[in-house]
């Protein structure tokens, strides 16, 4: 593989990791019954709230967690090699064991949207596929993810179409708004209850994993697929990447149409719900227009070759900065750690304090790979799964 290639890798894995920030924050501001929620929005359904909501859950949400899940797939084939070579084999399963203690920490200890967990789990499965053809990692990475998506759809059918109870519905929403409050006063208090309430939601997080597993097994095998296919190393043609940035675009664009029609009709439930379907099924596509748009900006020069050169450093340390951006977010919103703004920011404001997080990680990703072959964490991940590793750059 060549240095630009390897550069393109890496300038995927940044964009993934900054773009996770932006819709993991209001996991970090507030409770997680009303992260996402727009209706329930503690501060309201102003036009800024409801438009930086918009951008987000139409430009980003599923887009860079479900490249972050392809590329993780890629890694399983790049770390573990085909399943004939038993020395690789042996160290990737220790680099995924060594993964699933880190997102038990994390999820507990730190922050409990964790994904490690769900990856290195998902990783088990998909390392015994990883020697496939890539038509069949295609074919049934694809399957997995249509079969999931008609389940929401006839989920979200049902829904719809049964009868409705507006007693019992009212009294589930006064129960769900106290849980919350009750929730939201441990995040907001001393750091020991910050650090309980977390475990709690992490612990109920724990009965869906075996879901997620299996979803995130689905973007693993079309993300490695793709990979032996090309895509992911810019040796695809062309015509694909064009093909590939004209389908994401148009999949974007009606899901753009729902939500923003959601928006301005004042925030109906089934157009709402219609567009979470939407946008869950056809992440995968949009993902790889952003794939193909980041090859695009790969193969030019100027202005759009900064841009990949610019992610880069980040990807090469994405572990670090997955990890530092929950460190950063919970000193800034949970109690007993630092500012203890849960609950008190906003959705506009919430996004400049990503979007700062995004320039401090660029900045110094870009410092610290100047002088280290690795992220921090990064070698000492490496360092438990491989043995001693140097991490300072060799002069020239």
């Amino acid at each position: 593989m060549t240095k630009n290639r390897i550069v393109l890798l890496d300038s995927l894995r940044g964009l993934g990791v900054l773009g996770i920030l932006l819709c993991n924050a209001p996991d970090f501001a507030v409770t997680s019954g009303l992260a996402e929620s727009v209706r329930s929005w503690p501060h309201g359904t102003g036009t800024d709230t409801v438009s930086v909501w918009v951008i987000t859950q139409w430009l980003f949400q599923r887009k860079f967690v479900t490249l972050f899940s392809m590329l993780f797939g890629v890694s399983i084939f790049l770390v573990g090699g085909e399943r004939s070579e038993a020395g690789k084999g042996l160290i990737l399963r220790k680099r995924l064991m060594w993964m699933v203690a880190f997102g038990l920490l994390h999820g507990f200890a730190i922050w409990f949207g964790d994904v490690l967990l769900s990856y290195a789990l998902a990783g088990f499965l998909v390392m015994f596929a990883r020697s496939w053809a890539p038509k069949r990692l295609l074919r049934v990475g694809v399957g997995i993810w249509i079969g999931f998506s008609v389940l929401m759809a006839v989920g979200m059918g049902v829904s719809l179409l049964m009868p409705h109870d507006a007693a019992k519905e009212a009294a589930q929403t006064a129960e769900e708004a106290a849980r919350n409050s009750a929730a939201a006063a441990q995040y907001a208090g001393t750091f020991m209850q910050s650090l309980i309430q977390n475990a709690r939601d992490r612990l109920g997080l724990l009965p869906a994993e075996p879901i997620i597993t299996l979803m995130t097994c689905s973007l693993m095998m079309i993300g490695l697929g793709c990979f032996k296919t090309g895509v992911f190393t810019g040796e695809a043609s062309k015509k694909t990447y064009v093909i590939l940035t004209v389908v994401g675009l148009l999949a974007l664009a009606v899901t753009g149409a729902l939500l923003i029609t959601f928006a301005v009709t004042g925030l109906p439930k089934p157009i709402g719900l219609i567009g979470g379907v939407v946008q869950m099924a056809t992440a995968p596509l949009t993902t790889l227009a952003y794939v193909s748009l980041m090859v695009f900006a790969s193969r030019s020069t100027g202005f759009w070759k900064a841009i990949p050169e610019a992610l880069a450093p980040v990807g090469q340390m994405a572990f670090t900065n997955y990890l530092t951006q929950s460190l950063i977010m919970t000193s800034i919103f949970y109690g007993g750690r630092g500012l203890g703004l849960h609950g008190k920011v906003d959705r506009p404001v919430l996004a400049l304090i990503v979007v700062g997080v995004w320039i401090l990680q660029i900045l110094w990703s870009r410092w610290w790979m100047d002088r280290f072959s690795m992220g921090p964490l990064e070698w000492l991940w490496r360092r438990l799964y491989r043995g001693p590793t140097p991490i300072r750059r060799v002069a020239a």
